[in-house]
């Protein structure tokens, strides 16, 4: 039978016979395509022979070879921004480039320390079981590696074990890996039984939905209970808007409660430290959404005040303008011998017109009243008030034109409290006093509370006892202020200053801007001798305060604060990981210091179990600004069992620089035969049933079955960033938080190109720790936040297929300061 695709005889070779499905093979004995047959089609249609032909002519030049190579790779790593990379890093790359492929230093450095150890008396059978010691007792003696170690072939490589959506593809020896669980695995021995559920970070949507009923409620109280009880005629004279005039006016004055009190950085603050040891996530979460509480109070304020007009100017002012003084007189509070008042006060020098009313003193028309009458007046006062700072505090305003917004709401602060007291203050449909004293005289109080405190540090220590020490500038893309990164050493004030890890302040630049002050996380630790800062030169404040402290003159500042924010509570986290992008880290850096300090000074009180901290940037100089605790990291075998730290490039591929293509293709082929030798020591390891120890280069993406691109760089130090760096220190100033040099400092470090895959990362976390909670901290854009949000979605989804009875939670907090 002729090939229903072949032309039959006599036909033109062009013209090709109709095909219909009949003429396909439907029998069971089909062979279909195998993903082995796709991949290697797939592999000559997607070739790209760009590598291959760069190679194939830089060996044609005179006297390529390894130094070549060596200074070539060097040009490329600069476009990525790895500055002085030492030939013993470029080695391996190199080979690639030459033909004489050899294994990264990094990746050698760790497979010779690896040697089989023996297995300590008090575990047994710990292979591939990827059983969790339950007591305490067996999770402090069992070094964290074994525990973590023995799980990777079981609950992240292993056949029940699911794999996230986006896990980095499957290579054979993944299935090796797999195949070695079966063999190991004793006959009635199953892993724990587990799942988890994901609890939302955004508490506020929660609080937010309650705060706006409470305050609804409590509004339409106090207008029920001033039309039914105490003004009985004022339905009869005024109609049903008296009732939502009289809600809408305390509404705006709870409202105005809620915006001082989200001010009052300093009070609830102070409320932090005597938080109760349960639930300190959630009031540390609520303390941190001051900003979004003060927005939603912002917004609720308009809606109420304009309740509050259409209210009165449908029904009161038509009532007073109809009814004669006498019948108002009858009604009205001020004019009543013994008035419905909750507390008399004696405001008539402030009435106007004067109470009771006379026949010549009411108003006439709607413009009297409104202009002519204590309340019309003021309310409209405050009315436009609100429409200015309004308008004036939308993002893109903000942003174009930040004094004029900071300048408008100082204004409206000193403005909005006695207008409302003027307002309040006629007495006529009332409780005997205005709203504003009654609701908010406490929270503007805890605000003036809030502003002393920073007048105080600010006229007590600015310039003195609080100085920078030291600055280290990054300049930016060549070498403009714009897009700088600058760290502060500052001097901490001497007292007013209780810090702990994760705490922000604000920082005023008096001879630029006096009245500016802007947050900023701390870096430092809980017990450094400094109060440190990382700022990015992204608005004219930043840019200033980088170009003065570029200059040489180091510009005097005022420090506000300690206050409070969610990364406070990771201190109590026996599992986190912290997530920082860019200069996102800060806080994260804070927190390492004092997690470090620690588990080096008393690390019976530490609770911490198990710590990834995730560093993202575009830039690897940004690394530089932690490399005192890299080091620290890097001299202590005990933090390197219970810290993890995790460094990721995201920086985009320089379009046609030759230099930049050929190093990051040897990365690519290099990573690929690293990570085949390490794969390959990892079964044998797991094999021979021994011990192995972690180790900063550990690689523990490919440990998970990535396929990243990793770089194993020395631990960086300011002599890293040759050229990108300005340092200037106060005169006389001397550090003496310097790490010393150590032999271990030596170790290689693996960096990353590339972004995490959390989804994959998180979910092998929670597997290897079935019997805790993760808690995910993160600092950085709503991006990163809600792909990590629905990363702990899926882990938590696929964990809840398991039965159990266990309840693994995955909880995130995210940084709002502002």
């Amino acid at each position: 039978m002729p090939h229903p695709l072949r032309a039959q005889p006599g036909a033109p070779e062009n013209v090709r016979p109709a095909v219909s499905f009949k003429d396909f093979k439907t029998e069971p004995e089909a062979s279909e395509l195998e993903a082995k047959a796709l991949q290697r089609i797939g592999h000559f249609v997607f070739q790209d022979d760009r590598w291959e032909r760069a190679v194939a002519e830089l060996r044609k030049e005179p006297g390529w070879g390894l130094a070549g190579a060596l200074q070539l790779l060097r040009a490329g790593a600069e476009a990525y921004g790895f500055w002085s990379l030492s030939d013993e890093v470029l080695r391996g790359l190199a080979g690639q480039l030459v033909g004489e492929e050899c294994l990264s230093l990094g990746l050698q450095q760790w497979l010779q320390e690896q040697s089989p150890r023996p297995r300590p008396s008090n575990v047994s059978a710990p292979d591939i079981s990827g059983v969790v010691p339950k007591s305490e007792t067996e999770e402090s003696e069992v070094p964290m590696t074994v525990r973590r170690m023995t799980t990777i072939a079981t609950s992240r490589f292993g056949g029940s074990a699911e794999t996230c959506a986006e896990t980095d593809g499957i290579d054979t020896q993944r299935f090796a890996l797999q195949n070695l669980t079966k063999a190991h695995t004793k006959p009635g021995q199953m892993l724990p039984d587990w799942r988890a559920h994901f609890v939302s970070p955004n508490y506020f949507l929660r609080v937010n939905l309650g705060m706006q009923t409470l305050v609804f409620v409590a509004s339409a109280a106090y207008a029920l209970d001033l039309v039914l009880n105490k003004y009985p005629k004022a339905m009869e004279m005024f109609s049903w808007p008296i009732f939502f005039a009289r809600l809408g006016g305390m509404g705006c004055a709870i409202c105005t409660a809620l915006l001082f009190l989200s001010m009052s950085r300093a009070v609830l603050s102070g409320l932090s430290r005597c938080l109760p040891r349960s639930n300190r996530t959630f009031w540390f979460t609520f303390l941190d959404s001051q900003k979004d509480l003060h927005i939603e109070a912002g917004k609720a304020l308009v809606f109420y005040s304009v309740l509050h007009v259409v209210g009165h100017c449908i029904g009161t002012v038509p009532g007073i303008l109809q009814k004669s003084a006498e019948e108002l007189n009858a009604l009205l509070g001020c004019a009543q011998e013994d008035p419905p008042y909750m507390a008399a006060w004696d405001l008539s020098f402030l009435h106007w017109p004067h109470c009771p009313l006379t026949e010549a003193d009411k108003p006439m028309n709607f413009t009297e009243a409104l202009f002519l009458t204590m309340p019309g007046v003021t309310g409209a006062v405050l009315c436009v008030l609100l429409g200015v700072v309004g308008l004036s505090s939308r993002s893109r305003f903000r942003a174009q034109h930040f004094d004029a917004f900071w300048n408008l709401h100082n204004f409206t602060i000193a403005l909005w409290p006695p207008l409302l007291f003027l307002h309040g203050s006629q007495g006529w449909i009332g409780v005997g006093m205005p709203l504003v004293v009654v609701v908010a005289a406490l929270p503007m109080a805890c605000y003036a509370l809030s502003r002393l405190g920073r007048l105080l540090r600010y006229y007590l220590f600015a310039g003195r006892a609080v100085r920078i020490l030291r600055a280290t500038i990054r300049l930016g893309k060549r070498g403009e202020m714009e897009g700088s990164l600058t760290q502060l050493e500052v001097s901490p004030p001497p007292c007013l200053w209780k810090f702990h890890a994760g705490m922000y302040a604000f920082i005023c630049m008096p001879d630029y801007a006096p009245l500016q002050w802007h947050p900023f996380t701390i870096t430092s630790g809980k017990d450094d001798a400094t109060v440190n800062f990382i700022i990015a030169g992204v608005g004219d404040w930043t840019v200033e305060l980088a170009r003065r402290c570029s200059s040489g003159h180091l510009p005097r500042i005022a420090l506000d604060g300690p206050f409070t924010a969610p990364t406070q509570s990771a201190m109590d986290k026996k599992v986190l990981v912290a997530v920082g992008a860019g200069v996102g880290v800060t806080p994260f850096l804070s927190l390492l210091s004092t997690l470090i300090a620690q588990l080096l000074t008393s690390p019976e009180k530490c609770a911490l179990v198990e710590a990834h901290f995730y560093w993202i940037t575009r830039d690897p100089c940004e690394f530089i600004f932690g490399w005192q605790l890299l080091r620290k990291w890097l001299s202590h075998d005990l933090l390197q069992s219970k810290i993890f730290v995790h460094l990721h490039i995201t920086a985009k591929d320089p379009s046609e620089h030759l230099p930049g293509f050929l190093f990051r293709e040897a990365l690519r082929r290099q990573s690929a035969a690293d990570r085949h030798h390490f794969q390959q020591a990892l079964v044998k390891w797991q094999a021979l049933n021994s011990v192995q120890v972690v180790g900063p280069q550990f690689p523990w993406c490919w440990a998970e079955g990535g396929w990243e691109e990793l770089l194993w760089v020395q631990c960086p130090s300011w002599d890293s960033g040759t050229g990108k760096f300005r340092r200037v220190q106060s005169a006389g100033y001397c550090s003496h938080t310097e790490v010393p040099e150590n032999p271990q400092d030596q170790r290689m470090i693996p960096i990353t190109l590339g972004r995490p895959n959390f989804c994959r990362d998180i979910g092998s976390i929670g597997r290897a720790r079935p019997d805790l909670n993760i808690h995910v901290y993160i600092c950085g854009n709503e991006a990163l936040v809600s792909d990590l949000q629905s990363a702990c979605v899926k882990c938590a989804q696929q964990a809840l297929s398991r039965k159990g009875k266990a309840l693994q939670q995955y909880l995130v907090h995210f940084e709002r300061f502002g």
